[in-house]
């Protein structure tokens, strides 16, 4: 029956379709949660690369400090040291990319609060 108004949509599209629209009903029902979950998703990113680079400023000053031991010591820090680092900066700029693609979920999310 309904698939006769829309006789130009194949099956598969209308079948598409349908499900996009209970989608989309699903999250204007829980908005409000959705944006709350979201900014604080984006902010535990930022909070885990400052966690994971602070590891990295520690694992510095523990091959500087231990210069001494040998270039097989200094290059096991190293190796354990470079994922942190790669990691690390990676989450740092997914961070800013979040941060500045939701901006205006941030300022809702302000104006509610008040």
């Amino acid at each position: 029956m309904v698939e006769e108004s829309f006789g130009e949509f194949p099956d598969d599209n209308l079948g598409e379709i349908v499900r996009l629209s209970d989608l989309m009903e699903e999250l204007m029902r829980d908005a409000s949660a959705l944006s709350k979950d979201l900014t604080e998703g984006v902010g535990a990113i930022g909070g885990t690369a400052a966690i994971i680079l602070t590891i990295v400023i520690i694992e510095l000053f523990i091959i500087i400090t231990n210069l001494w031991r040998g270039p097989l010591y200094v290059g096991a820090w190293i190796l354990t040291m470079l994922p942190l680092l790669i990691y690390g900066i990676r989450l740092v700029l997914r961070f800013f990319e979040l941060r500045k693609k939701y901006a205006r979920l941030y300022e809702i999310n302000k104006e509610l609060a008040k």
